[in-house]
Parts: structure tokens; C-alpha cells; sequence
């Protein structure tokens, strides 16, 4: 099953990393819309084993993606510089369908979660190397970078696009947004979607219709 290794940078510059990634001869791989949904159990025991379950749907203009992933306990350590985890995936036709069969198993929608990603791709940095994805990612609390790649690979790509100047962070975005609610003195909430008016300006912008409001 494929290893997930990935590292997060926290205040890039959109404009300028943009700019760093066509002259470093990046293939823009264009951006949507994304809309998750995390499934556990009524007590949280899937979290609580160091495991995700996420439904989650892709928008593009005249194209949708579902997708069910199950991520498994991290496995770098602790201290690493980057998160490394095993990922199963699973297209599925029907995000409905696929929600329905779930809750018909007994397990609960907790948290949803909104954000549109742009995704670059870089070629590989060496012989055997399977390239980096650099995915932009619009969130309703926070800009944020991600390197997808060969865990040897993250660094040379972060000298390259400039990013090493940026803080990083191997957190996961229900993390931060926890740190970020912390900060600003907010109570705990495990749901990140945007304003309707943000909503409908973001995916006019991507050329998809409007939508309502999800629920949690």
C-alpha cells in the first residue's frame, strides 16, 4: 500500500512560490474544490487508534472525484521533520451512497472539513525518484503548503521553491486549526467549512456551481 510522506509549510507566499515553481519547471496540475467528511465510531475509537477515516469529494469544472480513505497510524517518529503514514484509498461512485453505507455500519459523521487545493507537480530530483507534489492549499483558517514526496527529496524541494525560510509543521489540519481556534481564544471545534459567502466566491472562481452549507 502506498506510504503517505508529506511535510506542511505554515506562511509561504502564494504569489511568490507560484512564481519559484514555473521557473523550477513545474507542471501545474490545476485546482478544485474539495469537500471532506470524517467518519469514526459514537467513541471516537478510530482516532483514538491513531487512524483516519475520510470520505472526500473533488470538484473540478465538469468533473467529480469520491474518494474513501483509510489512513493508518503515522509511523516516522515523533521528532521527524516529515509525517509518513500508510494510506488505502478506495473510488467510490457516490459520496451519498458511500455516507449512507457507512452510517448503515454504525459509524458517525464527526467532523467536515472544506478547502481548495492547487496542485503542482515537480519532476523527480534523481534517478529512481518519483517527483514532488506541491499542493497549495486554501483553508478557512489558514494558507498552507504541502510537499508530497520521497521523504530524501523534501528538503532539496523546500531549498529550491524557497520554502525552507517558512515554518513547518508534520501536524495534521485538524491540529492546526485546533492551535489556530487556541489562539484566538475559541472554543474547540472540530469542523473547518467556509462562510457561504466565501463558499460561493471560491467556487465561482473554479468555474463549479454554488451549494449549500454542509452540515456536521
Amino acid at each position: 500500500m502506498p506510504l503517505e510522506i508529506e511535510r506542511k509549510y505554515l506562511d509561504a507566499d502564494f504569489d511568490r512560490l507560484r512564481c519559484a515553481l514555473i521557473g523550477a519547471g513545474a507542471t501545474d496540475q490545476g485546482a478544485h474544490f474539495e469537500s471532506n467528511v470524517i467518519f469514526d465510531t459514537p467513541t471516537f475509537g478510530i482516532h483514538a487508534s491513531g487512524r483516519l477515516l475520510r470520505l472526500r469529494s473533488q470538484e473540478w469544472r465538469g468533473r467529480i472525484r469520491h474518494v474513501l480513505t483509510l489512513k493508518l497510524p503515522v509511523v516516522a517518529p515523533a521528532d521527524s521533520a516529515f509525517k509518513a503514514r500508510e494510506e488505502r484509498e478506495l473510488a467510490v461512485e457516490s459520496a451519498a451512497a458511500m455516507g449512507a453505507v457507512l452510517e448503515g455500519l454504525g459509524f458517525v459523521a464527526v467532523a467536515r472539513y472544506e478547502k481548495v487545493r492547487s496542485v503542482w507537480r515537480l519532476d523527480p530530483f534523481r534517478p529512481g525518484g518519483s517527483g514532488m507534489l506541491v499542493e497549495l492549499d486554501e483553508l478557512p483558517f489558514a494558507r498552507v503548503v504541502e510537499l508530497e514526496g520521497d521523504a530524501e527529496d523534501l528538503d532539496a524541494a523546500g531549498r529550491l521553491l524557497g520554502l525552507d525560510k517558512c515554518e513547518f509543521s508534520t501536524k495534521s489540519y485538524h491540529a492546526l486549526h485546533q492551535e489556530w481556534r487556541c489562539s484566538r481564544g475559541l472554543p474547540h471545534e472540530r469542523s473547518f467549512v467556509f462562510g457561504a459567502d466565501e463558499r460561493s466566491r471560491l467556487r465561482a472562481r473554479l468555474g463549479l456551481p454554488d451549494m449549500a452549507a454542509p452540515g456536521v
